[in-house]
């Protein structure tokens, strides 16, 4: 699989799950989007457009800068790849943000001579008072490391949904990348500067160790069309698939299962990944970088967090074995016994994800907000114009007050009929896009929820206006 990047974003599709708002995925795909990652609103890197009053208490309290006990960054900045780096943020970040010069402001503000910039202020583009609260001089490698690592965390408050980017070489890479964006770039780290704490964090022993539930006995209802549905929209931009496919930014996949790991002719992988070719693609081994790419190779380019749902994972290896000229036997080749399929499957009916309220938001709501975000990361999947057509996700016309999973023409899958309890209100929408992964146990939809309080109630603000009978909300 893949050592480089992956854009994050799944979606039920026909005999699939809603993927409610999947591309509130984000790129997390759409470069392949996630967005991870996305899911995800797509990497706005220096702050967001102003909000009248911060929403969450802890926005109230000053925050320092560099608080966050991140390591120093600069002994990896050193040795950076510029172009991963420009891989990485002209995926993730583009939809949001130009990077030439004398570039408008988008969705956030442009990003040329960013670094050495002082923080937070950009001519034309209006910050909120979250992150003029954290504005301490200019944006140096250790500050951009922190923001970039955890921006919520960083800036309470801040508006940007965007979870951050937790392996230290990725972020490493988008930050050298971001240092060429001048007309004079900043001085790079003196060499050695920083780097032993980091470095601490780099590649373990060879071998995957994800701590993934092992899902043997989930390949005897593995559905491989369903895995290339998943991998059409998650992989198919990064790796090819068919026999003698070019590689691309990911390796070409035709014949993984079985293959030597990370070694693959014409692509060149990552001093991470070697140390962790100990032997072939198993199906075992699959698993375990399918589940959680970063844990089982730290160090690895690949940001993507990977697929937790058990039978997607299972879906998707099949998918991959039969791309081969020699297809295994996977209920032979998976090893030890694995979790059951009954085990790994829907929970009681009823949301349940454990979501923070929103009500109370939504009187402040900025339903234009909401569209923004929709436009970038869910109308690739879905129509929201009345009498709009189905598509990936379904036509989302009315769905505020509407039937839980029940959408004339679309297929929804069993594990989100089984939480159908009613109508979808402003709760029940809140729990789904908090977290649908936990929300709908089971789910096919991948996409890891939109964590942030505030953009979550914009987006039901926006659903809400899409309907020949909204709410109020006071």
């Amino acid at each position: 699989m893949s050592d480089q990047n992956h854009p994050s974003s799944g979606h039920g599709g026909k005999g699939r799950d809603p993927l409610l708002l999947n591309k509130i995925a984000g790129g997390i795909l759409s470069a392949g989007l996630l967005v991870w990652i996305a899911i995800h609103a797509a990497g706005v890197i220096t702050g967001e457009k102003d909000v009248k009053k911060p929403v969450i208490k802890t926005a109230e309290a000053p925050v320092a800068a560099q608080s966050s006990g991140i390591p120093s960054i600069d002994g990896l900045i050193v040795k950076a790849d510029v172009k991963k780096g420009q891989a990485f943020v002209q995926q993730q970040c583009a939809a949001c943000h130009t990077l030439n010069k004398g570039g408008a402001a988008g969705v956030g503000p442009n990003l040329y001579g960013v670094m050495g910039d002082p923080m937070f202020k950009k001519a034309g583009y209006t910050f909120s008072g979250a992150v003029k609260k954290v504005a301490n001089g200019v944006w140096t490698y250790q500050k951009m490391n922190e923001w970039l690592d955890d921006p919520q965390k960083f800036a309470p408050g801040t508006r940007m949904g965007y979870t951050g980017i937790k392996n230290d070489h990725v972020r490493a890479d988008a930050i050298a990348y971001l240092r060429t964006l001048a007309d004079s770039p900043i001085p790079l780290p003196k060499p050695g500067a920083g780097g032993t704490a980091v470095a601490s964090k780099g590649a373990a022993p060879a071998g995957l160790e994800s701590g993934a539930p092992v899902i043997a006995t989930l390949y005897a209802s593995a559905d491989a069309s369903k895995g290339q549905a998943f991998f059409q929209q998650q992989c198919s931009a990064c790796h090819s698939v068919n026999k003698g496919g070019a590689n691309g930014v990911g390796p070409n996949l035709y014949g993984v299962v079985g293959a030597p790991m990370f070694a693959k002719a014409g692509y060149t992988f990552s001093g991470a990944a070697k140390q962790h070719a100990d032997g072939k693609w198993t199906p075992h081994e699959l698993d375990e970088w399918l589940y959680a790419p970063m844990k089982a190779v730290p160090g690895t380019h690949m940001a993507y967090p990977g697929i937790k749902n058990n039978q997607t994972r299972a879906d998707v290896i099949a998918y991959l074995n039969k791309q081969s000229d020699h297809p295994v036997n996977l209920a032979a080749a998976s090893g030890p016994a694995a979790t059951t399929a009954s085990a790994a499957g829907a929970a009681p009916t009823g949301l349940d994800a454990s979501a923070p309220p929103v009500k109370t938001l939504m009187a402040k709501a900025a339903p234009a907000k909401g569209q923004a975000m929709f436009q970038q990361q869910c109308s690739a999947c879905h129509s929201i114009n009345k009498g709009g057509a189905n598509g990936v996700g379904p036509n989302l016309y009315g769905v505020l007050g509407s039937k839980m999973f029940a959408t004339a023409g679309y297929s929804f899958s069993s594990a989100a009929k089984t939480h159908a309890t009613g109508d979808w209100t402003v709760h029940e929408l809140n729990e789904w896009l908090y977290d649908p992964m936990k929300a709908v146990p089971g789910t096919h939809m991948a996409y890891p929820g939109i964590k942030n309080n505030v953009a979550r109630a914009n987006m039901i603000a926006y659903l809400n206006q899409q309907s020949d009978h909204p709410e109020t909300f006071k």
